[in-house]
């Protein structure tokens, strides 16, 4: 039974017996013959994401909506799309817990974490049906994104796979003597010696930034250390590779560039606004972002603040070479539809018109008149283009760009997303039973504060094997006999 309140309960029987009859034959009705609503009568669906909000951006999301309905007509389906603002507070943390609680209760929700739980209870609805009866999303969708939904088919996020790639000003990459050695051989050492330049050159104050803590960072430095998978074999048991050798080695590397002053010391604290704001200035050198979209963003805002674009680097190379394993255990974001909506077709209606060549145009280009005007057959790109980003789905997949003129996305962004697929590596991970996600939590929080606290110099590297067995007496131990049953 799903683990709502007795009040949501009451207020969700409530809702049904006002809709009553009618909004059910109608139902039936649009999935037999495929149709959505009806010119004078449009189904409503709500939708909620992150930084989507229509309070601070009414404008642009008003005509967004606008937009959607207006090309989803065209087709027969007609929706009232009503876009939701977020309760205030953490995305990841607080919208879990609002939609649990029934403080919201959107047709359409993107998560952005925590939606396993949400998923376990019921709350979500298994979304392969309507893959496997879909056109526009099976077109496309990449294959780690089918192979994360085979596992988990609550939550779909039609993107590159988010892999944190490596950047840097072109123009100071090239007065580098070391940028061609790494790019020749792109080793842990020849990663110092560049950071080493940077900072003793005078050229950054920081060689290396990022926003709080160290996963864009092992994006670049994780497989050479050996950490290839998030669960891997050591003296034949199965682990997480946060509490083995390669982590410990690793970590000592890192606390090597804090000493040095090669990793900002500023890290912990730093948001991505602060992370972002120091790079743009020049007060920092290097830092990681999402392939694709992240990365295209990134250049853009250099080419207005400095003049330059950015290089793509490389993995670091050592026992291997890859940027992050990608999970394919499940989503780590995307978007789900509520198991207890009553328009559960006409939400994925719109998820289907996203996904297909007008929505292609909508989401990845913006509006028209702000974004782009359109002359001669023509798509031009306006200097507000830079500004647009996808609401729903962040992939070039499916948008034809023959008659677009101007840059969709930038040179660096398209190579960000081609070396995330040369240096692409699999994850070894598995989904954990309910009770299990509590102690994965506590070992977590053991693992931040540990590995803060050893790269900041407030504990020595030797506290790595302390921090190895309050660990496993947190739950290591325990799961690693769960995963000896489900990893042969």
């Amino acid at each position: 039974m799903k683990k709502r309140g007795v009040l949501v309960l009451l207020v969700l029987l409530t809702a049904i017996s006002i809709v009553g009859a009618a909004g059910t034959k109608e139902t039936a009705a649009a999935v037999q013959s495929g149709a959505i609503g009806s010119a004078g009568n449009p189904v409503k669906v709500t939708y909620l994401c992150k930084d989507v909000d229509p309070i601070t951006d009414a404008q642009q999301l008003g005509m967004l909506e606008k937009a959607i309905e207006e090309g989803m007509a065209k087709e027969g389906k007609y929706v009232d799309l009503v876009i939701l603002s977020a309760p205030t507070g953490s995305y990841a943390t607080v919208v879990p817990i609002a939609f649990r609680t029934g403080q919201i209760n959107p047709d359409l929700i993107y998560f952005q974490g925590n939606d396993q739980p949400l998923a376990q209870e019921g709350l979500l609805e298994d979304l392969t049906p309507y893959v496997e009866k879909s056109v526009n999303v099976k077109a496309i969708m990449g294959d780690h994104t089918k192979a994360a939904m085979k596992n988990y088919p609550y939550l779909m996020w039609l993107a590159p796979a988010r892999v944190q790639i490596p950047v840097m000003r072109s123009d100071w990459f090239a007065k580098l003597k070391s940028g061609k050695a790494l790019l020749e051989n792109p080793t842990v050492d020849n990663y110092y010696a560049m950071f080493k330049e940077i900072k003793e050159s005078g050229m950054a104050k920081w060689p290396i930034t990022t926003d709080g803590g160290i996963l864009k960072i092992d994006s670049v430095f994780n497989h050479a250390f050996g950490l290839t998978a998030t669960i891997v074999k050591e003296n034949g048991r199965w682990v997480y590779s946060n509490a083995t050798k390669a982590s410990r080695d690793k970590l000592a590397f890192y606390a090597k560039l804090y000493k040095e002053g090669l990793l900002d010391n500023e890290y912990v604290t730093k948001t991505w606004e602060t992370m972002e704001q120091a790079f743009y200035e020049g007060s920092a050198a290097f830092v990681a972002g999402t392939a694709g979209d992240v990365v295209n963003v990134y250049n853009n805002k250099m080419k207005e603040a400095q003049g330059v674009e950015l290089v793509v680097l490389p993995p670091a190379k050592g026992v291997g070479q890859a940027y992050q394993s990608v999970d394919v255990t499940k989503e780590s974001r995307g978007f789900a539809l509520n198991a207890d909506s009553k328009v559960k077709d006409a939400a994925w209606a719109i998820l289907e018109y996203m996904a297909g060549p007008e929505g292609r145009k909508l989401d990845k280009l913006g509006l028209e008149g702000i974004h782009y005007t359109v002359e001669g057959g023509k798509y031009v790109l306006t200097k507000q283009f830079p500004s647009w980003w996808a609401k729903f789905w962040p992939t070039m997949n499916g948008l034809d760009t023959s008659n677009v003129v101007g840059e969709v996305m930038s040179k660096s962004a398209i190579d960000s997303l081609n070396a995330a697929a040369k240096y692409f590596a699999a994850d070894t991970n598995v989904l954990l039973t309910e009770d299990l996600l509590p102690l994965k939590d506590a070992m977590d929080k053991l693992y931040r504060e540990y590995s803060t606290d050893i790269i900041r110099g407030v504990r020595p590297i030797s506290d790595f094997d302390e921090f190895v067995t309050k660990w496993n007496a947190a739950g290591g131990t325990r799961i690693s006999d769960y995963l000896a049953t489900v990893l042969k």
